[in-house]
């Protein structure tokens, strides 16, 4: 399913810090290109789409340049912590 919608698999953790949502990459699960992290100045994010599942949800951030998804368990505490920090920001 990644391949079919041109994803890579990447296993990692998101920080919410004060001025940005980092990415850091925990280790590589399938060979892929790309920095191992990221950062996303909260100001930059132009929506968020969090999608509950059976046994995990989508969360979808985009901005005026590129739409990221991540594949998340147990997060809905975080993404009420990242709406409130954006809306803020």
């Amino acid at each position: 399913m990644l391949k079919r919608q041109k994803g890579v698999w990447r296993n990692g953790t998101l920080h919410l810090d004060s001025d940005k949502l980092r990415f850091e990459q925990a280790r590589l699960v399938k060979s892929a290109q790309g920095a191992p992290g990221w950062s996303i100045p909260l100001g930059d994010i132009a929506g968020i789409s969090f999608t509950p599942g059976t046994l995990s949800e989508r969360l979808e951030l985009s901005t005026k340049d590129t739409q990221v998804r991540f594949m998340t368990v147990r997060a809905e505490q975080f993404v009420q912590r990242l709406k409130a920090a954006v809306a803020a920001a």
